[in-house]
């Protein structure tokens, strides 16, 4: 199947092969680089679900999507897959968030073995006491950095902050405690029920004549090589995945709290709580589209409010905010350093506050919705940008493509349906100050 994008003047090809694994294929004639992207439906938000082949939910502790993550590329004979792609000049990643779990790797020759290696390592699992027991020291030590910086601990704070039990409270790391209880049976059976290939997508953004160029029909000879690799596996029956996410409503957590670290100048964020609801398809993608115009038309660097927080020295320079819709739930988060956090924190309340009843002119919507928008377009030039996010908006139920083009009919007017979710009960703050500064003492 062949969609066309008019106004992106993009064409993306699709086709799920007969195990349930979605390609997706994205020519890019003339871009030297291609990049690839295989990935799950499974993420740092699932901790209760019902195993493939079982009948009763299990709890597993938090961080296993990350920590399998890691061990994937340690392939059974002990060579890792990492070194392997490095060899054919290919750099080769992972990464996972709260939505999903992915393994890439971008280049400018050697695509077809990249891509064979890609499905063929993350489709051999091989989990041993011995491996498990040396990774969780591993991860140990990478949560441990996490936990000494305070950019992390400032968005950690937060998240505690607005959600009692939604998973975004809880770091994709998990804890130090938690890692620890992670087995191979675990790992097992989280594997074998999301990483079957009808929970995963695979995306393939490049010069596809160049990358097949000796076929006539380059794109249909990629996705013949997926098809082949994949035929030459045996896969279990897929079945509806159970899962268990809990989800609450728009009322925060905790509305205040700090923390002392090792830092010289105060660090501070506020959040607005998206609270759990059923969106539409496309609709979680929009949403971040259209808070972030209220963002940069409200606090932005272009806006009085911005000029005036720095006059107010309120903000040490930067201003830092950005929106996550998952298809469940999200946030709005604004952080800065600065010197007042009491004072910055309340500023910036006020302001979003302000948004219950929102009244922009058509100049001031019309230019910042045409700054949000040529901000994507011009992502567009980049094909790890597209393949990352073309499937984490796919697994929240949105077409990326299909979705920026609602966006260019978007009207002033339909901008009043964001008033709603802009209420003080909604709001949560969270400051990391210097250790030897009392917290009563300052702006």
């Amino acid at each position: 199947m062949e969609r066309h994008y008019r106004l992106l003047q993009e064409r993306i090809h699709f086709e799920e092969l007969e195990n349930g694994l979605a390609v997706y294929v994205v020519p890019k004639p003339g871009f030297k680089k291609t990049f690839a992207c295989f990935a799950t439906k499974y993420g740092a938000m699932i901790n209760r679900f019902v195993p493939y082949g079982e009948s009763e939910y299990i709890d597993v502790p938090l961080g296993i999507a990350h920590f399998l993550e890691h061990k994937m590329f340690e392939m059974p004979d002990g060579t890792d897959a990492s070194e392997i792609f490095a060899r054919m000049g290919l750099d080769s990643n992972a990464s996972t968030s709260h939505l999903m779990t992915t393994y890439l790797f971008s280049g400018t020759a050697n695509i077809k073995e990249g891509l064979n290696l890609l499905l063929d390592f993350v489709q051999t699992p091989y989990f041993t006491e011995e491996r498990v027991l040396r990774e969780q020291g591993i991860i140990a030590q990478e949560l441990k950095m996490y936990l000494d910086d305070p950019n992390e601990a400032l968005h950690l704070g937060l998240m505690q902050n607005l959600f009692r039990v939604y998973p975004l409270r809880f770091d994709v790391g998990g804890t130090l405690e938690s890692i620890m209880q992670i087995t191979p049976e675990h790992l097992n059976k989280c594997y074998r029920t999301f990483y079957h290939p009808s929970n995963m997508a695979l995306i393939v953004v490049g010069d596809i004549d160049a990358i097949m160029e000796d076929s006539d029909d380059p794109i249909k000879a990629l996705i013949d090589l997926v098809r082949e690799n994949q035929a030459k596996k045996d896969f279990k029956k897929p079945l509806d995945i159970r899962k268990n996410i809990l989800v609450e409503d728009g009322v925060v957590n905790k509305a205040s709290d700090y923390q002392k670290m090792d830092i010289s100048i105060p660090k501070a964020a506020v959040g607005l709580k998206l609270p759990f609801e059923r969106y539409q398809k496309n609709q979680s993608f929009l949403m971040e589209l259209e808070m972030k115009i209220l963002l940069e038309a409200t606090i932005g660097p272009m806006t009085d409010a911005f000029q005036e927080m720095l006059d107010l020295e309120l903000i040490n320079g930067n201003l830092y905010y950005n929106v996550y819709c998952d298809g469940l739930s999200g946030f709005l988060k604004v952080q800065a350093n600065t010197n007042k956090p009491k004072q910055f924190i309340a500023y910036v309340e006020n302001k979003l506050l302000s948004l219950s009843s929102i009244d922009f002119d058509d100049e001031t919507f019309n230019r910042f919705k045409k700054a949000t928008q040529g901000s994507f377009l011009r992502a567009m030039n980049n094909p790890e940008y597209i393949g990352y996010n073309f499937l984490r908006y796919l697994f929240s139920d949105a077409d990326m493509f299909e979705a920026i083009e609602s966006f260019s009919e978007l009207k002033k007017e339909d901008m009043k349906a964001l008033e709603k979710y802009f209420q003080k009960e909604a709001l949560a703050d969270f400051v990391v100050i210097p250790k030897n500064t009392l917290f009563s003492k300052i702006q």
